[in-house]
């Protein structure tokens, strides 16, 4: 070990210093240190990818105690990652990072505020229905932090008027996306009542979608925009209120019931494709900057 560091110290001194992927300092037992990434873990055998990008193996155990629970939690966090669910559809402003929140909806998981309407979780999800003693659409909205986020469920129509999913600051109504059997369309809402702030609607697509019906929808929030997703239709907008942080989120169903299952939150990450893309798809839309 005190070789390969030796040598690994002074191929660090004769090799380019260009940095590639993520670099950490690591020290053997002996107390050398070098800056490389980790590769892999394997068994007890580690991976380290020098400055000069040569990859060198050897004993785990032969790193101090400190980068060897490193390690370990490094190999527990790419599990998680590689296991952790995938979006059904592939995002288009944004690249998904660690799942925030994932529940298939069977039952309730987290913090859920379940008024007003009746809501019911069963082994087919989540329903939702409007009780007309409310006078108010049927809210079912969990408490928890959100700000850059790429949101996806499926919805069942039914026979609902509309099924949306909305998103709140701590003060009010931010966004929400709103299905209904002849339209889908994302809006920034009115955030301040009866004040100068009014609702944005972006783009709205005229469809007959089925009722009987499972759609995916995507939601991608990053920074001031928007993008809503249900097939190949796309609305999409911007306003420097999504850029906010977010803290209610969840489903709005108005009339008759309305189903909801394979709910999941990602961290939204920038997509480099998107800086292309983005002005393409928005001329297309014909929508503002």
């Amino acid at each position: 070990m005190r070789t390969l560091f030796h040598t690994a110290l002074l191929l660090l001194v004769v090799a380019d210093h260009s940095m590639a992927g993520e670099l950490r300092d690591w020290t053997n037992s002996a107390g050398k240190t070098i800056s490389a990434e980790l590769i892999s873990l394997q068994g007890d055998d580690i991976t380290l990818k020098m400055e000069n990008g040569r990859d060198y193996t050897f004993p785990l155990a032969s790193l101090s105690a400190k980068d060897q629970e490193f390690a370990k939690s490094w190999q527990e966090e790419q599990a998680a990652l590689a296991s952790a669910p995938k979006p059904k559809t592939e995002p288009l402003m944004a690249t998904p990072g660690k799942v925030i929140y994932h529940s298939d909806l069977k039952e309730a998981e987290g913090t859920w505020r379940m008024t007003p309407g009746k809501w019911e979780f069963s082994e087919n999800g989540l329903t939702g229905v409007e009780v007309a003693a409310d006078d108010h659409a049927a809210v079912m909205k969990q408490a928890l932090t959100l700000k850059d986020v790429i949101i996806e469920f499926d919805v069942l129509l039914g026979e609902a008027k509309s099924a949306m999913f909305g998103i709140d600051d701590a003060k009010d109504h931010v966004c929400r996306v709103t299905l209904t059997k002849s339209s889908f369309q994302a809006r920034k809402d009115d955030n301040d009542h009866e004040g100068s702030d009014v609702a944005k609607p972006f783009n709205s697509i005229s469809e007959d979608f089925e009722t009987d019906e499972w759609h995916t929808v995507r939601i991608e929030l990053l920074g001031e925009e928007m993008l809503a997703q249900t097939g190949d239709h796309i609305s999409l907008g911007s306003d420097p209120l999504l850029a906010t942080e977010k803290a209610k989120w969840g489903f709005i169903v108005s009339g008759e019931q309305a189903g909801f299952r394979d709910l999941t939150i990602w961290e939204a990450l920038p997509s480099e494709e998107w800086e292309k893309a983005g002005p393409r798809l928005k001329r297309k839309l014909d929508v503002e900057d």
